[in-house]
Protein backbone atom coordinates (compact mmCIF):
# COMPACT_ATOMS: atom_id res chain seq x y z
CA UNK A 1 0.00 0.00 0.00
CA UNK A 2 0.95 4.01 -0.68
CA UNK A 3 0.03 6.40 1.57
CA UNK A 4 -0.32 10.03 0.70
CA UNK A 5 2.82 12.14 0.94
CA UNK A 6 3.18 14.39 3.72
CA UNK A 7 2.71 17.13 1.54
CA UNK A 8 -0.09 15.82 -0.84
CA UNK A 9 -2.42 18.52 -0.80
CA UNK A 10 -5.91 19.61 -3.14
CA UNK A 11 -7.45 17.76 -5.42
CA UNK A 12 -4.99 16.74 -7.79
CA UNK A 13 -5.75 13.00 -9.07
CA UNK A 14 -2.29 11.61 -7.28
CA UNK A 15 -3.60 12.74 -3.92
CA UNK A 16 -7.11 11.86 -4.59
CA UNK A 17 -5.96 8.32 -5.87
CA UNK A 18 -4.28 7.65 -2.58
CA UNK A 19 -7.31 9.05 -0.17
CA UNK A 20 -9.56 6.71 -2.02
CA UNK A 21 -6.68 4.06 -1.15
CA UNK A 22 -6.60 5.12 2.79
CA UNK A 23 -10.37 5.07 2.77
CA UNK A 24 -10.41 1.59 1.66
CA UNK A 25 -7.66 0.56 4.06
CA UNK A 26 -10.15 2.32 6.84
CA UNK A 27 -12.95 -0.02 5.72
CA UNK A 28 -10.64 -3.00 5.97
CA UNK A 29 -9.98 -2.46 9.50
CA UNK A 30 -13.44 -2.61 10.79
CA UNK A 31 -13.72 -6.36 9.66
CA UNK A 32 -10.77 -6.91 12.58
CA UNK A 33 -12.86 -4.99 15.53
CA UNK A 34 -12.20 -6.28 18.93
CA UNK A 35 -14.84 -8.30 20.69
CA UNK A 36 -15.11 -5.57 23.21
CA UNK A 37 -16.24 -2.84 21.05
CA UNK A 38 -20.04 -2.54 21.51
CA UNK A 39 -22.20 -4.32 19.41
CA UNK A 40 -24.19 -1.28 18.23
CA UNK A 41 -21.41 0.98 17.78
CA UNK A 42 -19.48 -1.90 15.99
CA UNK A 43 -22.04 -2.03 13.28
CA UNK A 44 -22.08 1.79 12.89
CA UNK A 45 -18.55 1.88 12.41
CA UNK A 46 -19.02 -1.68 9.90
CA UNK A 47 -21.41 0.29 7.79
CA UNK A 48 -19.63 3.59 7.80
CA UNK A 49 -18.66 4.53 4.50
CA UNK A 50 -15.22 5.60 4.85
CA UNK A 51 -14.90 7.61 1.46
CA UNK A 52 -16.79 10.18 3.22
CA UNK A 53 -14.16 10.42 6.44
CA UNK A 54 -11.79 13.33 6.70
CA UNK A 55 -8.14 12.20 5.03
CA UNK A 56 -5.72 14.06 7.33
CA UNK A 57 -2.32 14.05 6.07
CA UNK A 58 -0.42 16.37 8.78
CA UNK A 59 2.04 13.05 10.24
CA UNK A 60 5.24 12.27 8.56
CA UNK A 61 4.84 8.97 9.90
CA UNK A 62 1.51 8.16 9.38
CA UNK A 63 -2.59 9.10 7.71
CA UNK A 64 -5.05 9.54 9.87
CA UNK A 65 -9.01 9.26 8.51
CA UNK A 66 -11.70 10.59 10.07
CA UNK A 67 -14.87 9.16 10.62
CA UNK A 68 -16.53 12.00 13.17
CA UNK A 69 -17.76 11.49 16.32
CA UNK A 70 -17.45 7.69 15.42
CA UNK A 71 -13.44 6.51 15.04
CA UNK A 72 -10.70 6.95 13.61
CA UNK A 73 -8.08 4.64 11.22
CA UNK A 74 -4.24 5.58 11.71
CA UNK A 75 -2.51 4.01 9.30
CA UNK A 76 1.75 4.05 9.11
CA UNK A 77 3.34 5.65 5.93
CA UNK A 78 5.88 2.79 5.61
CA UNK A 79 6.02 -0.67 7.98
CA UNK A 80 6.05 -0.11 11.81
CA UNK A 81 7.44 -2.78 13.38
CA UNK A 82 6.59 -0.20 16.98
CA UNK A 83 2.54 -0.39 16.07
CA UNK A 84 1.75 -2.98 18.67
CA UNK A 85 3.55 -1.78 21.54
CA UNK A 86 2.35 1.84 21.07
CA UNK A 87 -1.19 0.42 20.33
CA UNK A 88 -0.78 -1.54 24.07
CA UNK A 89 0.95 1.75 25.81
CA UNK A 90 -2.89 3.51 24.63
CA UNK A 91 -4.67 0.69 26.35
CA UNK A 92 -2.63 0.85 29.72
CA UNK A 93 -2.54 4.75 30.35
CA UNK A 94 -4.66 5.94 33.01
CA UNK A 95 -5.41 9.45 32.82
CA UNK A 96 -7.58 12.09 33.44
CA UNK A 97 -7.89 12.73 29.42
CA UNK A 98 -9.07 10.48 26.88
CA UNK A 99 -6.44 9.16 24.23
CA UNK A 100 -7.38 6.73 21.14
CA UNK A 101 -7.52 3.50 22.61
CA UNK A 102 -7.65 0.72 19.91
CA UNK A 103 -10.82 -0.60 18.83
CA UNK A 104 -9.79 -3.45 15.71
CA UNK A 105 -6.47 -5.63 16.18
CA UNK A 106 -2.97 -4.53 14.36
CA UNK A 107 -3.20 -5.07 10.77
CA UNK A 108 -0.76 -2.72 8.63
CA UNK A 109 -3.17 -0.27 11.30
CA UNK A 110 -5.40 0.70 13.62
CA UNK A 111 -9.11 1.73 14.17
CA UNK A 112 -9.16 3.75 17.45
CA UNK A 113 -11.70 5.79 19.43
CA UNK A 114 -12.41 9.30 18.07
CA UNK A 115 -11.90 12.19 20.40
CA UNK A 116 -13.47 15.54 19.96
CA UNK A 117 -12.00 18.79 19.99
CA UNK A 118 -9.47 20.33 18.84
CA UNK A 119 -5.75 22.18 19.12
CA UNK A 120 -5.74 25.00 21.88
CA UNK A 121 -5.03 28.35 20.17
CA UNK A 122 -1.91 29.23 19.32
CA UNK A 123 0.10 31.36 21.93
CA UNK A 124 -2.65 31.39 24.38
CA UNK A 125 -3.35 28.93 27.59
CA UNK A 126 -4.38 28.84 31.36
CA UNK A 127 -1.29 28.61 33.40
CA UNK A 128 -3.12 26.27 36.14
CA UNK A 129 -4.41 23.91 33.64
CA UNK A 130 -0.61 23.31 32.22
CA UNK A 131 0.45 23.29 35.20
CA UNK A 132 -1.70 19.81 36.29
CA UNK A 133 -1.27 18.55 32.57
CA UNK A 134 2.89 18.44 33.44
CA UNK A 135 2.55 17.34 37.20
CA UNK A 136 -0.18 15.05 36.06
CA UNK A 137 2.60 13.02 33.25
CA UNK A 138 5.37 13.25 36.04
CA UNK A 139 3.46 11.77 38.78
CA UNK A 140 2.22 8.68 36.83
CA UNK A 141 3.42 5.02 37.24
CA UNK A 142 5.65 3.93 34.47
CA UNK A 143 6.43 1.27 35.51
CA UNK A 144 4.11 -0.92 33.90
CA UNK A 145 3.63 0.96 30.77
CA UNK A 146 4.89 -0.21 27.04
CA UNK A 147 7.22 2.83 26.24
CA UNK A 148 9.68 3.78 24.02
CA UNK A 149 13.08 4.88 24.28
CA UNK A 150 14.39 8.90 24.75
CA UNK A 151 15.46 9.81 22.06
CA UNK A 152 13.08 7.78 19.54
CA UNK A 153 12.34 10.19 16.86
CA UNK A 154 14.96 12.77 16.48
CA UNK A 155 18.23 10.21 17.53
CA UNK A 156 20.80 11.89 19.71
CA UNK A 157 22.61 15.44 18.59
CA UNK A 158 25.28 13.52 16.96
CA UNK A 159 28.90 15.20 16.61
CA UNK A 160 27.90 15.26 12.47
CA UNK A 161 25.07 17.06 13.76
CA UNK A 162 27.36 19.94 15.99
CA UNK A 163 30.19 19.71 13.11
CA UNK A 164 27.25 21.19 10.73
CA UNK A 165 26.14 23.19 13.28
CA UNK A 166 29.52 25.48 13.78
CA UNK A 167 29.41 27.64 11.52
CA UNK A 168 24.91 28.65 12.33
CA UNK A 169 25.49 28.59 16.29
CA UNK A 170 28.10 30.89 17.83
CA UNK A 171 30.56 30.32 20.96
CA UNK A 172 29.86 26.40 21.02
CA UNK A 173 26.01 27.10 22.38
CA UNK A 174 24.83 24.21 20.14
CA UNK A 175 27.88 21.48 22.01
CA UNK A 176 27.34 22.87 25.85
CA UNK A 177 23.34 22.17 25.43
CA UNK A 178 23.68 18.52 23.72
CA UNK A 179 26.40 17.90 26.65
CA UNK A 180 23.67 18.57 28.95
CA UNK A 181 20.69 17.11 27.77
CA UNK A 182 22.86 14.10 26.68
CA UNK A 183 24.08 13.65 30.30
CA UNK A 184 20.33 14.44 31.78
CA UNK A 185 18.94 11.45 29.85
CA UNK A 186 21.66 9.24 30.82
CA UNK A 187 21.76 9.99 34.48
CA UNK A 188 17.54 9.90 34.57
CA UNK A 189 17.43 13.65 35.82
CA UNK A 190 13.68 14.74 35.93
CA UNK A 191 12.55 10.91 34.80
CA UNK A 192 8.76 10.33 34.29
CA UNK A 193 6.00 9.95 31.82
CA UNK A 194 7.37 12.19 28.72
CA UNK A 195 4.49 12.84 25.56
CA UNK A 196 7.19 13.26 23.01
CA UNK A 197 5.35 15.95 21.36
CA UNK A 198 2.83 17.56 23.81
CA UNK A 199 1.40 20.43 21.67
CA UNK A 200 -0.99 21.72 18.96
CA UNK A 201 -2.98 18.82 17.18
CA UNK A 202 -1.97 16.37 19.42
CA UNK A 203 -4.24 18.08 22.14
CA UNK A 204 -7.52 18.29 21.76
CA UNK A 205 -9.74 20.91 23.54
CA UNK A 206 -12.91 22.40 24.48
CA UNK A 207 -14.03 25.45 25.73
CA UNK A 208 -10.85 25.45 27.72
CA UNK A 209 -10.75 22.08 28.52
CA UNK A 210 -8.35 19.57 27.87
CA UNK A 211 -10.73 16.16 26.12
CA UNK A 212 -7.32 14.68 25.31
CA UNK A 213 -4.05 14.00 24.11
CA UNK A 214 -3.24 12.08 20.79
CA UNK A 215 0.29 10.54 19.49
CA UNK A 216 2.05 8.65 21.91
CA UNK A 217 4.37 7.17 18.90
CA UNK A 218 7.31 8.56 21.08
CA UNK A 219 6.68 8.38 24.75
CA UNK A 220 9.58 7.32 26.78
CA UNK A 221 10.69 7.58 30.43
CA UNK A 222 12.15 10.53 30.27
CA UNK A 223 12.99 14.74 31.60
CA UNK A 224 9.21 15.70 32.16
CA UNK A 225 10.96 19.25 31.65
CA UNK A 226 10.15 18.29 27.83
CA UNK A 227 7.06 18.54 28.50
CA UNK A 228 6.87 22.19 29.47
CA UNK A 229 9.23 22.79 26.85
CA UNK A 230 6.57 21.49 24.43
CA UNK A 231 3.68 23.16 25.99
CA UNK A 232 5.91 26.73 26.25
CA UNK A 233 6.21 26.38 22.52
CA UNK A 234 2.75 26.15 21.45
CA UNK A 235 0.74 28.60 24.46
CA UNK A 236 3.44 30.71 25.02
CA UNK A 237 2.90 31.10 28.87
CA UNK A 238 5.98 31.58 30.96
CA UNK A 239 7.66 28.35 32.55
CA UNK A 240 7.55 30.26 35.57
CA UNK A 241 4.46 29.95 35.52
CA UNK A 242 3.44 25.98 35.19
CA UNK A 243 6.26 24.14 35.67
CA UNK A 244 8.72 23.34 39.11
CA UNK A 245 12.16 23.55 36.44
CA UNK A 246 11.73 26.63 34.06
CA UNK A 247 15.69 26.74 33.41
CA UNK A 248 15.70 22.89 32.57
CA UNK A 249 12.90 23.65 30.53
CA UNK A 250 14.62 26.11 28.56
CA UNK A 251 17.30 23.94 27.65
CA UNK A 252 15.06 21.22 26.08
CA UNK A 253 13.44 23.98 24.24
CA UNK A 254 16.87 25.24 22.69
CA UNK A 255 17.99 21.43 21.90
CA UNK A 256 14.57 21.39 19.67
CA UNK A 257 16.09 24.10 18.29
CA UNK A 258 19.16 22.79 17.24
CA UNK A 259 17.59 19.75 15.82
CA UNK A 260 15.35 22.16 13.28
CA UNK A 261 17.96 24.04 12.27
CA UNK A 262 20.42 20.85 11.72
CA UNK A 263 17.63 19.40 9.72
CA UNK A 264 17.43 22.72 7.86
CA UNK A 265 21.08 22.82 6.85
CA UNK A 266 20.47 19.22 5.53
CA UNK A 267 17.90 20.63 3.13
CA UNK A 268 17.90 22.94 0.30
CA UNK A 269 16.58 25.93 2.31
CA UNK A 270 15.69 29.62 0.59
CA UNK A 271 17.81 31.92 2.16
CA UNK A 272 14.58 33.36 3.21
CA UNK A 273 13.27 30.64 4.90
CA UNK A 274 16.97 30.31 6.88
CA UNK A 275 16.62 33.79 7.82
CA UNK A 276 13.44 32.94 9.36
CA UNK A 277 13.96 29.91 10.76
CA UNK A 278 17.22 31.63 12.45
CA UNK A 279 15.11 34.73 13.49
CA UNK A 280 12.88 32.14 15.59
CA UNK A 281 15.23 29.83 16.87
CA UNK A 282 18.57 31.35 17.67
CA UNK A 283 16.81 33.56 20.63
CA UNK A 284 16.20 30.04 21.83
CA UNK A 285 19.38 28.78 21.95
CA UNK A 286 20.86 31.52 23.57
CA UNK A 287 17.83 31.62 26.29
CA UNK A 288 18.89 27.48 26.84
CA UNK A 289 22.69 28.38 27.07
CA UNK A 290 21.91 31.09 29.49
CA UNK A 291 19.92 28.74 31.48
CA UNK A 292 22.57 26.00 31.71
CA UNK A 293 24.01 27.69 34.94
CA UNK A 294 20.98 27.49 36.74
CA UNK A 295 19.48 24.51 35.53
CA UNK A 296 17.45 22.42 38.15
CA UNK A 297 19.56 19.16 37.52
Amino acid sequence: MFWPPAGCRGPTSHCIYNQIMSAAHAQKLTSHLLDTVPTAVASQIQTYDWQQANVVERGKDHVVVIAEDLAVARLPRRADPELVRRAQLLEELRLPWQVPTPLSGIYDGVIQTFIPGSAHPHNSGNAATLATIVETLAQHDTSDLSLGQPFAQRGRITEEMLAGLDTAVEHGMHRAIAEHIHAWTDEGVGAGLVHGDLAGHNMHWIDGELIGILDWDYAAIWDTALNAAYLNLWHGVALEDFSAVPNRARVWSGALGLYSLADALSWNVSPAGWRRLNAKVQPRIQIAYNALQHAEA
